[in-house]
């Protein structure tokens, strides 16, 4: 029970902190604040990702050393990490995350609007792309919860406000994994 009510605090407190840093920050309109608090209403009544959470972000290969590997977090809190070139760990290694920390994951990634986003940014489109640079990598990010799926393929060539939106969004998938310990 006390693993329970621990999980239950810890929800609040993080569910309380991203309310306070949403109202803070100025929302782009009325429906973008009420979507950010049902995200965050959500987390609260949740103790655990729902079951049919999966998140898969694979980093491609680039023209210089970027890091190429798949990192894939199930609802259950496990990381599956395949490290495949200019990494530090290659191979595939197994990994967890808090459930706390996959739930906070979840709620940024609803407040993001992942869900509404463009399937692909860069990759053969350009028209959601305000400059284009060469030599970045293609990221393609897979989310999956409360029977929704949304792929988006991410060449980080393509720069603007939307593309750097998911460029954070990746990110922070990556912080919350603790990726930085297989590839740097």
């Amino acid at each position: 029970m006390h693993r329970l009510q621990r999980s239950i605090v810890t929800v609040l407190g993080i569910a309380a902190a991203s309310l306070s840093s949403a109202q803070t920050q100025q929302p782009t309109s009325q429906q973008d604040q009420a979507a950010r608090t049902a995200s965050i209403q959500a987390a609260l009544a949740a103790t655990q990702a729902p079951p049919d959470t999966l998140i898969i972000l694979q980093r491609d290969g680039c023209e210089g050393p970027c890091p190429v590997y798949r990192l894939v977090l199930f609802a259950d809190g496990t990381i599956l990490y395949q490290g495949q070139y200019h990494v530090r760990r290659t191979g595939l290694l197994k990994g967890s995350i808090a459930p706390e920390a996959l739930i906070k994951l979840l709620v940024d990634i609803d407040a993001s609007g992942f869900f509404q986003l463009a399937n692909n940014y860069g990759d053969g489109n350009t028209k959601n792309c305000d400059t284009v640079d060469n030599g970045r990598p293609l990221i393609t990010l897979t989310v999956s919860s409360k029977g929704r799926a949304k792929t988006v393929l991410h060449h980080h060539r393509c720069r603007g406000a939307v593309p750097d939106r998911i460029t954070a969004l990746e990110d922070r998938i990556d912080q919350a994994a603790g990726t930085a310990q297989w590839i740097k």
